[in-house]
């Protein structure tokens, strides 16, 4: 079955944008950081420098949009693949084995999905900044920190479903073979469960993404995430949020951003639902 014309375009504009990002170093652009103050609150132009207008220091707002997207992707990314790593894991082995095991590993999920999101990120944002010069030594700043934190809080879905699957799978005839050749436990989660749960678990990666991209963007709104001079699209939100002024039209600082992240996300849980429904049938 082919892509339908909403697929093509959210692949395609998920695609452009990801190439952009990652090319944005190299492009003819002026850098996302410098602040030449005489190019201050520049209009939009559409078809030439600054395409896009710029902000109240000067800054392209093209450049920086690019620059936030490689952060709230690589975020996205990232944090998406370290629930994926913890929730996988964990959800089959609660289906796999059942009883005091599953009731055991669900409690203690039901225990961290309690803890307000807020508490976890300000207690690892202290954490951070106590040891902030150990954590460089090693090479762990606050971007790193970000993103494992950011993974953490999301791994939980991912575990409920794999334990869904994982407790349905175990009662299948593969699994009662497996018993019967002499395989053990661990060879039978690894070898034969896990591949059977990768289609949901690529399910779940399409559908955390989004919210994970929204939770850091969100975050970085607040100031809680990622740390300036670096970029997201949750700063630049922020940035223009704090340039509205009733006396100055720039609405490009505030519209530009939400748009790329309404866009983003928008493609991301089209293409998620489409993949859920297409294994599904």
């Amino acid at each position: 079955m082919g892509l339908k014309k909403g697929q093509k375009i959210a692949l395609s504009f998920l695609g452009a944008l990801a190439i952009a990002a990652w090319a944005a170093p190299w492009l003819p652009l002026p850098s996302p950081y410098e602040i030449p103050l005489e190019n201050s609150l520049q209009d939009p132009q559409w078809s030439h420098h600054p395409i896009l207008g710029t902000d109240a220091k000067g800054r392209d707002l093209f450049a920086r949009t690019l620059a936030g997207a490689r952060i709230s992707l690589l975020v996205g990314l990232l944090g998406s693949a370290v629930a994926l790593l913890i929730g996988l894991p964990f959800g089959a082995v609660a289906g796999f084995f059942g009883g005091k095991v599953d009731r055991f590993l669900m409690r203690t999920a039901d225990f961290l999905e309690s803890i307000p999101l807020t508490m976890v990120v300000l207690f690892l944002l202290s954490f951070l900044g106590e040891y902030k010069t150990e954590l460089a030594s090693i090479g762990i700043g606050r971007l790193e920190v970000f993103y494992a934190a950011i993974g953490l809080l999301f791994w939980l879905p991912t575990a409920r479903v794999a334990r869904a699957e994982a407790s349905q799978l175990r009662k299948s005839l593969f699994v009662d073979s497996a018993f019967s050749a002499g395989a053990s436990q661990s060879r039978i989660i690894f070898c034969h469960l896990f591949p059977n749960l990768l289609p949901s678990a690529l399910v779940m990666l399409t559908l955390t993404l989004p919210r994970v991209i929204l939770m850091e963007a969100f975050l970085s709104f607040l100031g809680l995430g990622v740390e300036p001079p670096g970029v997201s699209w949750g700063i630049l939100a922020s940035e223009g949020m704090a340039a509205l002024n009733p006396l100055v039209n720039s609405w490009w600082l505030l519209g530009v951003p939400a748009l790329a992240l309404a866009a983003t996300l928008l493609s991301l849980n089209h293409l998620g639902d489409s993949l859920r429904d297409r294994l599904a049938s």
